[in-house]
């Protein structure tokens, strides 16, 4: 199997007026897609064996309601000995077939969007905070005159 490329990022953050240099390594992941959806009996069953192979530094599993459709696999390397046990825990849980595939699959970092919707979410914050100091001086104004 080939080695996913492994990039690094760096990122400049200003905290309290500082920069901060932060290095991130993009490990690779694993994704699990099986044949079928998983209860989540079962899913998280696989999710806990996956946890315990060597070199795994998360486990990650979505999908529609109380199924598990998708799993990812986040290594800290990719060796062939961690791929035969993948396979191995894969194979115990979903005999009807799975599919594996190398690469990223996750975010690892945030996105554009998610910076977006941060300032949209503070600004609501502070929206609602200031409205509800206006309705609470206005009740104050309108019980006085009682």
């Amino acid at each position: 199997m080939v080695e996913p490329a492994a990039s690094t990022h760096i990122s400049e953050e200003q905290e309290g007026g500082e920069q901060q240099e932060e290095q991130q390594r993009v490990l690779p992941e694993v994704q699990i897609v099986p044949h079928r959806l998983l209860s989540e009996k079962t899913g998280m069953k696989l999710v806990e064996e996956l946890k315990t192979v060597g070199l795994v530094s998360r486990v990650a599993y979505a999908g529609p309601g109380d199924t598990i459709g998708y799993i990812w696999v986040e290594v800290f390397g990719f060796h062939e000995k961690t791929m035969e046990r993948i396979r191995a825990a894969c194979d115990k849980y979903l005999p009807f077939g799975y599919d594996l595939s190398v690469g990223r699959f996750t975010k690892y970092r945030k996105t554009v969007s998610d910076y977006i919707r941060e300032d949209m979410m503070r600004r609501l914050r502070e929206k609602l905070a200031e409205l509800a100091e206006k309705g609470g001086e206005g009740e104050e104004k309108e019980e006085g005159r009682r």
